[in-house]
């Protein structure tokens, strides 16, 4: 009787190690699966990054054209405002004169 109850005491103990095993060896599957994935994670992130990136270099060159347009037309607004000055300055001399 002793010897029976041994004997499934055994082979709990040994079912309860297979079981642990094989838990250990999931687990250790499960980390490098996890690690992978934090892996594509980072290189997707870093994809989204670029690609955003890469949309975005259009609108800023169009910014870029759309800021120099301004500029020139800034430049020629003052240019025309300085010549109606230095008219209207000799309009004033001639009729002073």
């Amino acid at each position: 009787m002793v010897i029976a109850e041994l004997d499934q005491l055994e082979a709990k103990i040994r079912t309860a190690g297979e079981l642990l095993t094989s838990l250990r060896d999931g687990k250790r599957a499960l980390e490098l699966e996890s690690q992978e994935l934090r892996e594509r994670v980072r290189s997707l992130e870093a994809e989204v990054a670029r690609r955003e990136s890469e949309d975005l270099k259009p609108r800023l060159t169009s910014l870029e054209e759309e800021r120099a347009a301004l500029i020139e037309e800034r430049r020629l607004v003052a240019k025309r405002v300085e010549d109606l000055l230095a008219k209207f300055s000799q309009l004033e001399k001639s009729l002073h004169a």
